[in-house]
């Protein structure tokens, strides 16, 4: 085991913190509007159309390809719209979504509890219940859950990261302590289905509630449960395997190519939802905080919900707020709580408004070298995405930037460090495509520039052979002739000599 260290990080305290533990119940929404544009694995398409009543946990939309994910009905009611709607994202963009009336009897689809125990169930058949529950990462990732588990098939180490991604968010720690139960038989689970040996807890030092609950119910000396220092980022998955066992993954690596395999412990629950229970995932619990509302809660809402239905549980003040959706480091702002709770939606922040800081010059202090966790030199990779010389920034290793914000934090000058890194890769995209556009053009016109020379060529090669052939032939025809006229000068010879010899 390693001593759970890793270079850089920051201590941040949690500003709001929530100080009950327990998970209050959202009621199901009038309304449920809900995205069909996973995080990743494409846009769902839908197999309802408008007008249809549709049951509680019912597949509403299902998505093809390599990762597919389907998206359920998480209340009862009648499709009202399947249109286009803002989504919670950084370009504002809108996606398609399913609108569903609520008819306010919330039916269930039939549901089939487990009646075997899972480990007589094959890992391909624990796979298919958690794809069929369209399970995804809680923790804000969004990758197809059954995915991941596939590419880690034989797996000697599973690590359940509960260490909350962000300050603020204590989403997983409520979980820890509501349902200890279910999350450690959610790990067998998933032991199970990957054939992993072992399986590591990691929870921060700050949640000695959460580490007694789940003592208290692990039983499996397979599972061990491991403290690790409080510190941002520690839930980072290539810092969190380096910190727990030593394994280094390379850039560009991933943790299946060591034998690793890492899920959120709120995806472990759901995973336990959807194997043991057969309950398809239709709701999770949100952090609501900031200091905008009276009272930080944590609460479980169906998807669908809308932001302000959960917000209005922590009675927000009365005044313009700023809002952002995830954690306070790396989310999204959004205008306002006219969005829905979607599956990678785990904290809503909601903030009085505030001056924001003035960005003054690069002081050159290098506190950001100290802070990254990754190990890279934040000040050089700055001026080189602000001058967009994207070739130095690549050299400095930019496509390893986690866009975690620990230089944004430490930063004297108020310099949204992350910001320029991530229109920094964004550019190079572009510059990538762009490129790639303009191979291919090339491509196409050498390869045209190459067909009009290869068929001058054929033509002038078949009028050769033509000329050739017609020479050939003129010559055989001249010579076909003379043969005639020689015949005909024979023949005439002995009619001459037959004259003279009647004479």
């Amino acid at each position: 085991m390693a001593k759970f260290a890793f270079k850089g990080g920051v201590h941040i305290p949690n500003p709001y913190p929530v100080e009950k533990p327990e998970i209050r119940q959202v009621p199901p929404p009038k309304q449920a509007v809900l995205l069909l544009q996973q995080r990743v694995g494409g846009e769902a398409e839908p197999c309802v159309e408008i007008g249809d009543r549709v049951l509680t946990g019912q597949v509403i939309a299902q998505t093809t390809g390599k990762l597919p994910t389907n998206v359920h009905a998480s209340i009862s009611g009648i499709i009202s719209a399947i249109e286009m709607r803002p989504i919670p994202h950084p370009s504002g963009i809108d996606a398609k979504c399913i609108v569903i009336d609520s008819d306010g009897k919330d039916e269930w689809i039939k549901i089939e509890k487990c009646d075997k125990e899972f480990l007589n169930c094959t890992p391909d058949q624990v796979l298919q219940r958690i794809r069929e529950a369209g399970i995804v990462g809680m923790g804000g990732a969004g990758f197809p859950t059954h995915a991941k588990i596939t590419n880690a098939q034989g797996a000697h180490t599973l690590i359940v990261n509960a260490t909350e991604c962000e300050p603020g968010i204590m989403c997983d720690d409520s979980l820890m302590q509501e349902y200890p139960r279910e999350i450690i038989r959610g790990i067998e689970v998933l032991m199970h289905a990957c054939s992993a040996k072992k399986a590591i807890i990691a929870i921060e030092d700050d949640k000695p509630e959460a580490l007694n609950s789940l003592l208290m119910y692990n039983f499996n000396d397979r599972i061990s449960i491991e403290q690790i220092p409080t510190k941002y980022t520690s839930g980072a998955e290539k810092l969190l395997i380096k910190s727990l066992l030593d394994i280094e993954i390379p850039s560009g690596g991933y943790a299946s190519e060591h034998g690793v395999l890492c899920q959120n412990v709120g995806t472990v629950k759901a995973i336990y939802d959807a194997v043991v229970d057969n309950k398809p995932l239709i709701s999770r619990v949100v952090t609501v905080t900031g200091s905008g509302v009276e009272t930080p809660r944590n609460y479980e809402a169906r998807l669908g919900t809308s932001f302000a239905q959960v917000v209005e549980s922590s009675k927000p003040s009365n005044q313009a707020h700023h809002i952002r959706m995830g954690g306070m480091m790396m989310g999204v702002d959004i205008p306002n709580t006219h969005y829905s709770i979607c599956k990678i939606t785990n904290c809503i922040f909601v903030n009085n408004p505030k001056p924001k800081p003035v960005v003054k010059e690069c002081i050159r202090c290098s506190a950001c070298v100290g802070v990254c966790p990754v190990n890279l030199l934040p000040q050089q990779l700055y001026w080189h995405a602000k001058s967009e010389n994207i070739e130095k920034a690549l050299d400095y290793q930019l496509m390893d930037c986690i866009e975690c914000g620990s230089c944004n934090y430490v930063c004297p000058s108020n310099i949204p460090l992350a910001q320029y890194f991530s229109f920094a890769k964004a550019l190079d995209r572009k510059l990538k495509r762009a490129e790639a556009l303009a191979n291919q053009s090339r491509g196409r016109f050498e390869f045209k520039e190459f067909r009009l020379a290869r068929n001058k060529q054929e033509r002038a090669e078949m009028m050769a052979a033509k000329k050739k052939a017609l020479k050939e032939k003129m010559a055989k025809d001249k010579e076909k002739d003379q043969a005639q006229k020689d015949k005909i000068a024979q023949a005439m010879a002995r009619v001459e000599q037959a004259k003279e010899a009647k004479k």
